[in-house]
This record gives C-alpha cells, structure tokens and sequence, in this order.
C-alpha cells in the first residue's frame, strides 16, 4: 500500500478528466433533482449503465498516479527517512538520550528551520548544555540543508 493520493491531489484536472470521461456521457441519461444542501435523488433505474463500465481511462490514470507516486513520492519519503536514520545516529553520538526525545528534537528543529525553538529548548531540553544544543543542530542543519522547513 502506498499513497497514491499525493499524485492525485498535486494534480486535480488529470484526476477530474479521468472521472469525467465516464459521468460526461452518462449524466444526460440520468435524471436527477438536487436539493437545498446540493445532494442528489437518482429518478429513474441507471444500473444498467454502471454495471459494465468501460474503464480504461480511469485505469490510465490510476498508473499514471502510480507512477508519480513510486518516481516522486516515494523517492522523497526514502530520502528524507535515510536522512533522518542518519541524522538520529549522529545525534546519538553528542548526546545519550532516549529515542523519543531524539525524533523530538529532529522533529522540532526541521519545524523550525533546523533549529529549537527557544520555547521548545525550555519545555523539552533544558537539561542539555548551549554547546550539545548547537552540536545538534549543527547536525540536523548539515543533513536536511535548507529543506528543513515543512520536512516529514
């Protein structure tokens, strides 16, 4: 399973021109009110025309979607986790702390530009030193680079 509705999204009119080769030629057909909230009341029997659809656009569409997803989205996700693999390791050598306090410090400072918020340095590492602070942040800084900012 992967998640074929970023492609979709990052591209609307082809998603909608897939569904509307279908619904173009079939809405004449069907005869329908909307009501006050804009909802729809088929009148008249339509199964006839859903049951064998001819669905080779849709299922064009849906590889395309698939192959965006595996070239792009995937391609990301995989970068951005090797990143964070190899940033948690470095991190793991300035400071002994737990795993969960480590993905919270990377994951704030790529919040914040590949760096801690004064108020989360308060709230969640106060316990760590000026010097073990900037070391860090060094780190997430030298990985992520300036993509830090919406990261993850």
């Amino acid at each position: 399973m992967f998640p074929i509705s970023a492609s979709m999204l990052k591209n609307p009119a082809d998603y909608d021109a897939s569904l509307e080769v279908s619904s173009r030629s079939l809405m004449p057909l069907v005869e329908y009110p909307l009501d006050e909230d804009g909802r729809m009341t088929v009148q008249n029997e339509t199964a006839v025309w859903y049951r064998y659809m001819e669905m080779t656009p849709q299922a064009e569409a849906l590889f395309r979607f698939i192959e965006q997803t595996i070239d792009t989205e995937l391609a990301g996700e995989l970068a951005f986790i090797a990143n964070y693999d190899k940033t948690k390791k470095v991190v793991q050598e300035i400071v002994d702390m737990p795993d969960r306090q480590i993905d919270l410090f990377i994951r704030f400072c790529l919040q914040n530009n590949g760096q801690l918020s004064a108020r989360k340095r308060t709230s969640h590492f106060d316990f760590l030193s000026d010097e073990e602070i900037v070391r860090m942040e060094q780190v997430v800084q030298s990985v992520y680079g300036n993509t830090t900012a919406g990261a993850g």
